[in-house]
């Protein structure tokens, strides 16, 4: 059957090497739509994400984050002396003194020059995030596609048995595949080259100029990342379909899409809009607003308008999502795999699956991968439905819905929970 799990990996990802896992959240972008233009600055020590009242600044090429959560990530101890305007934070091994505003600090006693001070906003201390984390000893990466930085702690490297030295070395190489891919992006690539019997899915969009928080209505979707793999497998989808009435039902309708919903069976909710917070009956209020692009924004997470795609569509070629639970060499357990859903024009499908687990307990390691035999049944695609009938009589439905096609020309549809993109690979 058809397991709807989630779009992340990269064929290179498949090789059971810790270094090229450790760099599983530069990939993650890789494949995604990216709005890196105006999204806030992600900051990940160790592989999690901290978070921030104040967001992360970018000033002359250094960045200056909210000194509490980096230091408490970093294991440090942190003290403020109000009468000096200093902050210490210690741990073994490092002791940091910083003067608000000052161009020096002082690291195990000896002064560093520092590209930007540290200064205090709105209530909270700034301090630069690179002398934070080289003067510990950590690794800081930035990659400046998708504005994300990683930190990584001298102990947390060292316990996977990885050199520091190996683990910059890899990030670097996967930097320029990001970077090659943003380039390749930016040219705008024609997608004239695909193979003429392949039969593509139409493109639609909404306008977003018509969105209204105080009008919503119909069905809007987004991802967000799950970086580890431990919640959704990479990418987390969220379903918000807005009804007459201030009705809301969150998730996927169990019908399909948006116009299956039967109150009688989808928990339709009562909500509200105050204040740029979307309050649901029962659940903790959520941020809401249109962000600069045009698009509706919900809880961080930028929403696609889910729009009806033309009557009698067909697909036709291989296309691929893939997804993973935990990080090879970070995680005992983890695994990966990648669905292939074929689809042909005649209203046919065959649908196969490709699997790598790995079983690490600290005194030895186990590989294993496996290919699972295809299945075959029919489709039908009406409104955002997609109906997937199996030989052996199973009915799946689910949200079927078609982003605007990308400037590199590589096809999406949504199917569910799930992200596919057209195969163009020989």
């Amino acid at each position: 059957m058809l397991q709807l799990v989630l779009h992340k990996t990269n064929k290179t990802l498949l090789k059971v090497a810790a270094l090229i896992v450790l760099g599983f959240i530069l990939l993650v972008a890789l494949n995604q739509v990216s709005h890196a233009s105006w999204k806030p600055i992600d900051v990940y020590v160790n592989d999690e994400q901290i978070s921030f009242a104040i967001d992360p600044d970018v000033d002359s090429g250094t960045t200056v984050v909210q000194m509490r959560p980096l230091f408490e990530a970093l294991g440090m101890e942190v003290t403020w002396r109000e009468e000096d305007l200093t902050i210490l934070a210690a741990k073994e091994g490092a002791a940091l003194q910083l003067v608000l505003n000052s161009e020096e600090a002082l690291v195990n006693g000896s002064v560093m020059k520092l590209d930007r001070p540290a200064v205090a906003y709105d209530g909270h201390t700034l301090v630069p995030l690179r002398f934070v984390g080289e003067s510990t000893g950590s690794l800081v990466h930035w990659n400046g596609v998708h504005r994300e930085i990683l930190v990584y702690t001298p102990e947390y490297v060292s316990s996977y048995g990885i050199a520091m030295e190996d683990l910059k070395a890899e990030l670097d190489r996967l930097q320029e595949e990001i970077n090659a891919a943003a380039s390749e992006a930016e040219k705008g690539q024609d997608a004239s080259g695909q193979d003429p019997a392949i039969v593509l899915p139409p493109a639609v969009h909404e306008d977003a100029s018509t969105i209204q928080l105080d009008q919503l209505q119909g069905m809007y979707y987004g991802g967000r990342f799950d970086y580890g793999g431990y919640q959704c497998g990479g990418v987390c989808w969220l379903f918000y379909t807005f009804l007459p009435d201030q009705k809301v039902v969150v998730g996927q309708p169990q019908g399909g899409g948006p116009e299956t919903i039967d109150c009688a069976k989808d928990a339709c909710l009562s909500y509200t809009i105050e204040s740029n917070k979307l309050v649901i009956a029962g659940e903790e209020p959520l941020s809401i607003s249109i962000n600069e692009d045009g698009a509706l924004t919900i809880d961080e997470v930028t929403m696609r308008k889910v729009v009806p795609v033309p009557e009698g569509t067909k697909l036709g070629g291989e296309y691929i999502s893939q997804g993973y639970i935990g990080l090879v060499g970070v995680t005992p357990y983890s695994s990966s795999w990648t669905n292939y859903l074929t689809f042909y024009p005649d209203g046919t499908f065959a649908s196969d699956q490709s699997s790598l687990a790995s079983l690490d307990t600290g005194n030895a390691r186990t590989d294993s991968s496996a290919v699972s035999d295809a299945v075959h049944g029919t489709y039908a695609i009406g409104g955002n439905t997609i109906e997937l009938k199996f030989d052996d009589g199973t009915v799946e439905r689910h949200v079927f819905a078609v982003p605007p096609q990308r400037d590199d020309g590589r096809v999406y549809v949504q199917i569910g929970d799930q992200s596919f993109h057209l195969n163009t690979e020989e």
